[in-house]
């Protein structure tokens, strides 16, 4: 994976233990979804996944002790296992403690889901009720 100064920039403050975890998640999600395109975003640090049809899928939030992978639109992700993390009416994380292992089957099989079901939820946002301006409102 070639290094990316601005995601680099974002780590510099960080543990190398939450470092690697952070590496580690962006060669697997990377490495499942090579047309993924990563970019940090300092303001909400954090290293966010769009997808070219999908949009934007998920995003690693590094913290001090932890790194959560966090979907877009989670709450719609099948988790019987209870895998991921949150209450809202739209997101989930999956949290991954600072040098612990990663599954990589289960990062790759949620990260297929949110992928795969991105087309249809841009199709519904953008078939649905628009302001006076012609923006899709918000459900």
């Amino acid at each position: 994976m070639p290094g990316d100064a601005a995601v680099e920039q974002l780590l510099a403050d960080h543990p190398d233990a939450v470092i690697e975890t952070v590496h580690r998640l962006r060669s697997i999600v990377l490495g499942a979804h090579p047309q993924l395109v990563e970019r940090a975003r300092t303001g909400w640090h954090s290293i966010n996944y769009r997808d070219p049809v999908a949009g934007f899928v998920c995003a690693l939030f590094p913290g001090p002790d932890r790194v959560q992978l966090v979907f877009e639109h989670g709450a719609r992700l099948p988790d019987p296992e209870g895998h991921l993390s949150g209450t809202g009416r739209q997101v989930r994380a999956l949290d991954v403690a600072a040098g612990a292992p990663v599954d990589a089957d289960v990062v790759t099989r949620f990260l297929d889901l949110a992928v795969d079901q991105g087309p249809s939820l841009r199709a519904t946002r953008s078939s649905g009720p628009r302001d006076t301006l012609g923006r899709a409102g918000r459900g």
